[in-house]
C-alpha cells in the first residue's frame, strides 16, 4: 500500500510532520503507547459496534404463482418439479439471505391458494412473487389489497406478465419486477424489503443545542419509521467524561499504528478523539441508535476540552452504522439508506466544480477507510487536524479512484436527488477539507445551474441505479436526477440562497 503522502505536492512531512514511531515516542507524558498490543491491519474492529446493528429477521412473504397448462412457456408444466427447481437454488443463497425469514404461502393456482397465502402474509415486510407461468396476472394483482410492496422474480420463457407491470405502477400499486435467468438473482429481489423494515427499526441521535425540527422528525417517523432523539451538549459531556480509559487508549492506539504519517496533532488530541469515539458509542448503547450526527463546530466543542467526533464518524461509518457531520438529518438519512438498500457507506461531501475537466470535486472532514464494506482493503490514512479551525483530529484519506460512484440526497420524504459519475482522483491539497473526492460527470453545467437543497451530497462507490429505482418505486419516492433533469420545475424543491448543509 502506498503511503499517500510520497505522491504529495502539498504537503511537506518532513518539514511539517512526523513518522508513526517518532510521534508515538515522543509522547512520554501519557501512557506509552509502544507497549499496548499491537492490533491487525484492518482499521476497524467490528467487536465493539457489532452490538449497535440491528439483528432482527426480515420477514418475507415468498409464493409461487403458476397453472398447469398455460400454454407458456408450453402446453403443460410440472408446477411442482419447478418449485423444487427453484428451492434447491435458493438453498444456496443462505449468505445473502442470512437476516431473511421467509413466510411460505407455497404455490398458489388458484384464488383460494391465494386466500390461504394472504392469511400467512399479514405481518410481512415485503412479498416475492416467483413467477413460473403466463395467466398468472390476477393472482399477483390479488397481493395489492395487503397494501404490501410485492418484488416478482420472473426468468424467460414463463411468460409475459411482465408486461401488465408498468400499468400497474401507474395506478400507484407498490410493486416491481426483477426479470433474470440467473436464480441467484432471487437475492437482489430482497434488498427494497431490507432497506425498508432496517429503516424502521433505526434510531438516529441528533447531537445539538436545540431540538430537531419536529415538523421534519415527524414527517420521517410517519414515512419511513424512523426515529430521531436529540441528545443535548450536557448529556454528551457527561458521556465524554465517563468514558472508560481503556477503551480510549485502545482505539487511540489503532489510529496510531495504522496512519500513514501524523502532522499537526498530539497524541493528547488523538486520544481526545478517540475519547469523544467512545462516549458516541455509549450514547448510541444506552439509546438503542444506529445513527449519530452532530453539530461538530457550532457547540464549542475544544473549548469544552473535548474532542472532535471525526474519528468515531469513520469507526460508525466503517461499521456500516451511520456517523454524520454537522447535525445533518437529510444527509443521514440518505446514507443509512443506501447502507441498508447495498451496503456500503456513504461520504457526505461539500462539492465544488471545475469546468476544465468536467468534475466535481467532493471534500470533507470525515471519510470512511472502507467505504466499500467491512472486510475490504482498508484506504491509506494520514492524521490530521479539523482544516477549518486547525483544530483536533480528523483523518486525510487516499479514497478509491478509477471506479462509478453515485451522488445522493433525500429531500424531505418523498423525493430522491441522483446521479452518477466516475472517480478519477483523491488529491491531497493542503485548501478544502481534508478528504477529497474528483468524480468526473456528463452534463456538468446542468447540475451547476439546477443545484438545489442545500450543500451537502452523499457519495456511495458503485453504481446503484436498479436497487434505487426498485426501493423508490416500491416506496413512492421520486428520482430527480441531477445533470438530467430541470429542477427549477420541480415542486417541493429547497432554493434557499443561503450556504447552508
Amino acid at each position: 500500500m502506498d503511503a499517500p503522502h510520497q505522491n504529495s505536492k502539498n504537503i511537506s512531512f518532513c518539514s511539517r510532520g512526523c513518522s508513526r514511531r517518532q510521534f508515538m515516542m515522543a509522547s512520554a507524558g501519557m501512557i506509552a503507547v509502544a507497549n499496548l498490543p499491537i492490533y491487525g491491519k484492518s482499521v476497524v474492529d467490528q467487536g465493539p459496534l457489532s452490538e449497535l446493528q440491528i439483528k432482527s429477521k426480515i420477514k418475507v412473504g415468498k409464493i409461487y404463482v403458476g397453472i398447469p397448462t398455460p400454454g407458456w412457456p408450453m402446453h403443460k408444466v410440472d408446477l411442482q418439479a419447478e418449485v423444487n427447481r427453484y428451492e434447491q437454488e435458493i438453498s444456496k443463497l443462505n449468505e445473502k439471505l442470512a437476516d431473511i425469514e421467509f413466510v411460505e404461502g407455497g404455490l398458489v393456482t388458484n384464488e383460494s391458494d391465494l386466500a390461504k397465502a394472504k392469511e400467512k402474509f399479514k405481518d410481512v415486510t415485503g412479498i416475492l412473487v416467483l413467477h413460473l407461468t403466463l395467466g398468472t396476472g390476477g393472482l399477483v394483482s390479488g397481493l395489492f389489497d395487503l397494501n404490501k410492496p410485492v418484488m416478482i422474480f420472473t426468468m424467460p420463457y414463463c411468460g409475459h406478465e411482465w408486461h401488465i407491470v408498468p400499468s400497474w405502477q401507474r395506478e400507484g400499486k407498490p410493486v416491481d419486477i426483477l426479470p433474470s435467468s440467473q436464480l441467484a438473482d432471487i437475492a437482489e429481489t430482497v434488498k427494497p424489503f431490507r432497506a425498508i423494515q432496517r429503516l424502521r427499526e433505526t434510531r438516529i441521535l441528533h447531537v445539538n443545542y436545540g431540538e430537531a425540527d419536529p415538523a421534519y422528525c415527524l414527517s420521517i417517523k410517519e414515512k419511513f419509521g424512523t426515529d430521531i432523539i436529540t441528545v443535548k451538549l450536557p448529556e454528551l459531556q457527561k458521556a465524554y467524561e465517563e468514558a472508560d480509559e481503556k477503551e480510549v487508549i485502545e482505539d487511540a492506539e489503532k489510529w496510531l499504528k495504522e496512519a500513514e504519517n501524523i502532522v499537526e496533532p498530539t497524541k493528547e488530541d488523538v486520544m481526545k478523539a478517540s475519547r469523544m469515539y467512545i462516549a458516541m458509542k455509549n450514547l448510541m448503547r444506552n439509546a438503542n441508535a444506529q445513527a449519530l450526527t452532530m453539530n461538530c463546530l457550532g457547540m464549542g466543542l475544544i473549548d469544552k476540552d473535548m474532542g472532535y467526533p471525526c474519528l468515531g464518524f469513520v469507526r460508525l461509518n466503517n461499521s456500516l452504522l451511520a456517523g454524520v457531520c454537522e447535525a445533518d438529518l437529510k444527509s443521514t438519512m440518505t446514507q443509512l439508506l443506501f447502507t441498508y438498500l447495498v451496503g456500503r457507506t456513504g461520504f457526505v461531501t461539500d462539492p465544488m466544480f471545475d469546468f476544465s475537466n468536467n468534475t466535481i470535486i467532493h471534500a470533507h472532514c470525515v471519510a470512511a477507510t472502507q467505504m466499500k464494506g467491512p472486510g475490504t482493503e482498508p484506504s491509506p490514512y494520514i492524521i490530521r487536524t479539523h482544516m477549518e479551525d486547525n483544530r483536533s483530529v480528523s483523518l486525510q484519506v487516499k479514497m478509491p479512484v478509477g471506479e462509478k460512484v453515485t451522488m445522493a440526497r433525500l429531500i424531505g420524504t418523498d423525493k430522491l436527488l441522483y446521479s452518477l459519475g466516475d472517480a478519477i482522483d483523491s488529491p491531497l491539497e493542503e485548501r478544502g477539507c481534508r478528504s477529497k473526492l474528483t468524480v468526473k460527470v456528463e452534463n456538468i453545467d446542468n447540475f451547476l445551474y439546477n443545484w438545489s437543497c442545500g450543500l451537502h451530497r452523499v457519495i456511495f462507490y458503485g453504481d446503484h441505479t436498479r436497487d434505487v429505482e426498485r426501493y423508490c418505486r416500491l416506496t413512492r419516492i421520486k428520482i430527480l436526477r441531477e445533470g438530467i433533469d430541470n429542477l427549477h420545475q420541480v415542486e417541493g424543491l429547497e432554493w434557499n440562497p443561503n450556504v447552508h448543509a
